[in-house]
């Protein structure tokens, strides 16, 4: 055979090869195979019991005692959207919020400090406390900032330091108190945990974080992925709930379904990995609804399969230090409808009046501003650059805030008065833009879910 047809013979042989593996990959669930374990997910749903609870995500808390003047933290901001001076003083808003509503418990979907700086995470927990000596008792789970984060600095005029952050064993140790106290079951591969936060309602708290791979001076792995391990020990949790007739509801900090089209494509480290192979599994085994964060975004969608009576919805909730600040209430009522109604932080102590629009002007040039930096990177003229950073911005606005409408007669992106270099940039990632102003179903604020049919109004 000759040389060059043998070599691409070999070439072909080992894609192939590659192939298969790449196929075979995925994970598999015992539902998919085992018919005894089948049967448990073909049973009638375990109804809902009523109840209901309170959604805050992506606090980012940060600890005033690390700095907040001088050109590091001011250089810092500016390549970042998040209102990290003013998280103490959200925070004290959105607790004597909560604290004031009906609601049993808080659970908390992970990003709970800025850099996972052991002062950030001290400072959080304390008022956890405050909540739940208002009767509240709250559930957390990491996000990616939280654990081993390279990146714990405080600032120091025009210099940073490193400050210490924390392990797993310090984050529960922290966090004892909720949720890992009162776990009912905990998975020795991550740091989730199973809580029975109402009689007949589980609680599964998921950890899809990979701190174990940071390292120091680096950002923090961004991506979210279980575990062959924690998988199996996720299916194993939903089997004994099955049993058990618990019904389920589930938190972690990554997507489980796109919440736009192509995210997967143009953001997929927002998303879980094999996210969905984990929304069929949590589908499967009637979780209806899943609580995420991660995008800073109010977004909600639903996953459905094909056939049987079998949905999941992901139920996003924006970041505190993002605007629109939003938390979201949660009550489940006898005749089995999930009520989800979104809330905002509207006042904090230094704009009593005027936070939502304080929030808005900050949020939406700190976009535009890391937009137009990056654009102008691609050789496109500062002018030009901002223009279509504002774009950028109005666009992630309109998402973060969710419920998003294109205005009528206007574009996603607009290339005129461009450049031939501006309108090239503009081709590359008109499809984003265009994908994040189409809200996918259902309503992202505020929605009625009828948990037997996976209907809304």
């Amino acid at each position: 055979m000759p040389r060059l047809k043998r070599n691409l013979t070999l070439a072909f042989c080992l894609l192939a090869i590659v192939g298969l593996i790449a196929c075979s990959t995925g994970p598999s669930f015992r539902y998919e195979y085992d018919s005894a374990i089948r049967a448990l997910t073909e049973k009638a749903a375990t109804p809902y019991p009523e109840t209901s609870f309170i959604v805050l995500s992506d606090p980012h808390t940060y600890a005033p005692e690390l700095g907040t003047e001088g050109k590091a933290f001011e250089d810092y901001l500016a390549s970042d959207r998040k209102l990290l001076k003013e998280s103490t003083e959200i925070l004290d808003s959105v607790i004597e919020a909560i604290e004031a509503e009906k609601a049993s418990f808080v659970i908390v979907p992970g990003d709970l400090t800025k850099d996972g700086e052991r002062a950030s995470h001290e400072l959080f927990a304390s008022y956890l406390s405050r909540l739940e000596a208002s009767g509240k008792q709250v559930y957390i789970v990491p996000g990616n900032h939280d654990i081993r984060n390279g990146h714990a600095f405080k600032y120091v005029g025009d210099k940073t330091e490193r400050v210490p952050t924390v392990t797993p064993e310090e984050f529960t140790g922290i966090y004892a108190e909720y949720g890992y106290q009162e776990a009912l079951y905990r998975d020795t591969a991550s740091l989730s945990y199973v809580a029975e936060p109402q009689a007949g309602l589980w609680l599964l708290a998921l950890d899809s974080c990979r701190y174990a791979k940071n390292q120091e001076d680096s950002e923090p792995i961004t991506d979210g992925r279980f575990s062959a391990e924690t998988l199996h020990w996720i299916e194993e949790m939903l089997m004994e709930a099955a049993k058990q007739n618990k019904a389920v509801i589930a938190m972690l900090h990554h997507g489980i379904v796109e919440h736009y089209q192509g995210q997967e494509k143009y953001s997929g480290e927002y998303l879980l990995d094999d996210y969905a192979a984990v929304s069929k599994l949590l589908a499967a085994y009637n979780v209806r609804l899943v609580f995420t964060g991660h995008y800073h975004a109010q977004d909600i969608t639903v996953k459905r399969a094909p056939k049987a009576n079998k949905f999941v919805f992901d139920i996003e909730t924006g970041s505190l230090v993002t605007y629109p600040s939003p938390y979201r209430l949660v009550s489940i009522t006898a005749s089995q409808r999930a009520i989800v109604q979104t809330h905002r932080v509207t006042s904090i102590r230094t704009h009593p009046d005027d936070f939502q629009e304080y929030a808005l002007a900050y949020t939406k040039s700190g976009i535009a501003n890391i937009a137009a930096q990056a654009i102008q990177s691609y050789g496109v003229q500062p002018t030009e650059a901002e223009n279509l950073g504002q774009q950028v911005a109005r666009a992630f606005i309109a998402h973060y805030a969710g419920d998003e409408s294109l205005p009528a007669g206007q574009k996603a992106i607009s290339t005129h008065g461009l450049s031939l270099r501006g309108r090239v940039v503009v081709i590359m990632r008109r499809g984003l833009i265009q994908a994040v102003w189409r809200d996918l179903a259902p309503p992202d604020n505020n929605i009625t879910i009828n948990l037997k049919t996976g209907e809304w109004q």
